[in-house]
């Protein structure tokens, strides 16, 4: 059995230094070129005599009336440059991102171990504790009295170090506000 040999025949040759000094290289522009468009071919009318076709069972179709004008071939056009395509697919759940010092993530985490270890549920997700929380401050909205909350300012002084505490303050008086509201 005879091996093939891998690679360029011997009798290839590239001679760049030549082939530069004969002609220098035509490169032609994309745009410019034209794709091979389809030839219509004329098609002949069916023969009325002829038998029809059998299509297969549960497949009930009309036949297709013949076509009296001549095939039209028209020209495609190419757009300049390719339309993107969606980068969302309708599936996807829109998500927002919460940017966290470390200090507030370790509270986090100190929390979903606290529902893990005492909650029935072991395996609760982080996703599904943020849920609960959005889900208590969104009852209480009507409570929430953000009108003692100062301006954050800026960064590293005392007003902005303060705003978180501020918001919480008037979370958990919401929350009260509303609790106190439902037993009553």
């Amino acid at each position: 059995m005879d091996k093939k040999t891998r690679g360029l025949p011997p009798s290839f040759q590239l001679d760049v230094a030549r082939a530069a000094v004969e002609r220098p290289v035509q490169l032609g522009d994309y745009l410019d070129e034209e794709e091979a468009a389809p030839v219509a071919k004329p098609v002949a009318p069916p023969d009325p005599t002829a038998a029809p076709a059998e299509l297969p069972r549960g497949r009930h179709t009309e036949p297709a009336a013949p076509s009296t004008s001549a095939p039209v071939h028209q020209a495609r056009v190419r757009p300049r440059f390719p339309m993107p395509k969606p980068t969302r697919l309708a599936t996807t759940v829109p998500r927002k991102q919460v940017n966290m010092t470390p200090e507030t993530l370790h509270m986090v985490d100190e929390i979903l171990d606290y529902v893990r270890t005492y909650g029935v549920q072991k395996d609760t997700k982080a996703s599904e504790l943020f849920h609960a929380l959005v889900l208590a401050l969104y009852e209480a909205r009507d409570y929430l009295d953000l009108s003692r909350v100062q301006p954050r300012g800026r960064w590293g002084t005392p007003t902005a170090a303060a705003f978180p505490t501020a918001i919480k303050n008037a979370i958990q008086a919401a929350i009260a506000d509303w609790d106190y509201g439902n037993k009553n």
